[in-house]
């Protein structure tokens, strides 16, 4: 495990995510009701980053899809 400090992208790719989990916990609509809670918690966990501060990629779409900035369908 590498005790190196977070990049850049990997601090925005965290901010994106903690914006998703804040959206969630305000009532995001694409969501189901009952899969929010647990949703934002992975994605608070995947905002923490790897051993080195990386961003789960699938968490990292998963948000921006949250937040609109993503289609459903992959493209930007």
């Amino acid at each position: 495990m590498s005790t190196s400090l977070p990049d850049s992208q990997d601090l925005a790719d965290a901010e994106v995510c903690e914006r998703a989990v804040q959206s969630l916990r305000e009532g995001n609509p694409l969501v189901d009701i009952s899969l929010r809670g647990p949703l934002a918690m992975w994605l608070e966990d995947a905002a923490d980053g790897d051993g080195d501060g990386a961003v789960n990629p699938y968490a990292l779409v998963c948000a921006e899809v949250l937040l609109k900035r993503r289609s459903a369908g992959g493209g930007r």
